[in-house]
C-alpha cells in the first residue's frame, strides 16, 4: 500500500508556502495587484501587441475598422444624448405636476452621463483624424504608384529611342543575345546598365512596336521590381513636390479670401450733353453793390 507521509497537506493553515514551492505573490498578481512599473510595463506589452496587428492589415482594413469604430461611437452618443434629453423632460414633467414652472437647470443625476459624451466626442475626433491621415496616406501611395508607372515609361521612351539611333548590326546583336557586337552589357542612358535577358526583352518589344507599359508588363512582369527602389524615391520626391504646391495655392487662395476687399473709388459724375462737368466750374468774383457775388464760369 503505497504510502503518503512524504506529501504535505496544502489545506494545513499552519504550512509555510515557501516548503511546497507555492508563488505567494501570484495571487495578488491574478488579482490586479500590480505595481506600477509592472502596470505600465504590461500596457506598453499590450500597445505594441496592438500596433502590430494594426501593421499587419492593410489601409482599406484599417480604414473599415476605424469606420466601425467610429460607427459604434456615433451610436452610443445618440443614446446618450436621448437619455440626457429624456432626465431633462423627465424631470420638468414632474415640476408641472407639482406646479412649478419648467427649468433650464441640468440635474446631478446626468452629469455621468454628459462627462460620458463628452469623451466619446473627443476619442471620436481622434478616430476621424486618424482615418483622415489613413485616406491621405493611402492616396498619396496611389499617387506615387502612379507617377512610378509614369516614370518608367519615360523612361523606355527614352530607350527606345536609343534602340532607333543604333545602326542595324548593333541592333540585330542587342536583339539576339542582349549585348553589344563587342560582347558587352547594354548600358542605357535613361535607365542604365541591362542584363542580357532583360536587353533582348526590351528589343524584342521594340521591334514588335509594344511600347506602351501594359503590354511590356505583360511580357515582363519583373521590369517595375528591378527598378522599384530608384523608381520609388523619383516618384516620391515628385509627389512630395506636388503635394506642396497645392498645398501652397490652398493657402494662398485663403488668403485672398480672408484679405479685405480695398473700397473701389467712385469716378466723377456722369454729366449729360449741355451740361458743364463739377469740374471745370471755375468761380469768379464780379464788384457789384452790396458786395461781391460769385458767378460760376465754364
Amino acid at each position: 500500500m503505497p504510502k503518503f507521509e512524504s506529501i504535505p497537506n496544502l489545506n494545513n493553515p499552519e504550512l509555510n508556502p515557501s516548503e511546497v514551492g507555492v508563488d505567494v505573490n501570484a495571487g495578488k498578481k491574478l488579482e490586479g495587484e500590480l505595481t506600477p512599473e509592472e502596470l505600465k510595463k504590461l500596457k506598453a506589452e499590450e500597445g505594441q501587441e496592438q500596433e502590430l496587428e494594426k501593421l499587419e492589415l492593410s489601409s482599406e482594413e484599417q480604414i473599415k475598422n476605424l469606420e466601425g469604430e467610429v460607427k459604434a461611437k456615433q451610436e452610443e452618443m445618440i443614446r446618450l444624448s436621448e437619455s440626457i434629453e429624456g432626465t431633462k423632460s423627465d424631470l420638468n414633467a414632474t415640476r408641472e405636476r407639482l406646479g412649478l414652472p419648467p427649468t433650464e437647470e441640468e440635474p446631478p443625476s446626468i452629469f455621468s452621463e454628459k462627462n460620458k459624451l463628452e469623451k466619446l466626442k473627443a476619442e471620436q475626433e481622434t478616430l476621424e483624424k486618424q482615418k483622415e491621415e489613413l485616406v491621405s496616406q493611402q492616396e498619396k501611395e496611389r499617387l506615387i504608384r502612379e507617377e512610378k508607372e509614369k516614370i518608367l515609361q519615360e523612361k523606355l521612351d527614352e530607350l527606345f529611342k536609343e534602340f532607333e539611333a543604333l545602326n542595324p548590326r548593333d541592333f540585330e546583336s542587342v536583339f539576339k543575345s542582349g549585348k553589344t557586337l563587342e560582347g558587352r552589357s547594354v548600358e542605357s542612358k535613361s535607365m542604365g546598365p541591362l542584363n542580357p535577358e532583360m536587353a533582348q526583352s526590351l528589343a524584342k518589344a521594340f521591334k514588335e512596336g509594344i511600347k506602351l507599359l501594359p503590354k511590356i508588363f505583360e511580357a515582363l512582369p519583373e521590369l517595375l521590381k528591378k527598378f522599384d527602389e530608384d523608381l520609388t524615391k523619383e516618384a516620391t520626391e515628385r509627389v512630395d513636390k506636388k503635394l506642396e504646391e497645392e498645398k501652397a495655392k490652398i493657402e494662398e487662395g485663403k488668403k485672398k479670401e480672408e484679405k479685405p476687399e480695398e473700397p473701389k473709388l467712385e469716378g466723377e459724375p456722369k454729366v449729360s450733353e449741355g451740361e458743364i462737368p463739377p469740374s471745370e466750374i471755375k468761380l469768379e468774383v464780379n464788384p457789384t453793390e452790396g458786395g461781391n457775388i460769385e458767378s460760376p464760369k465754364a
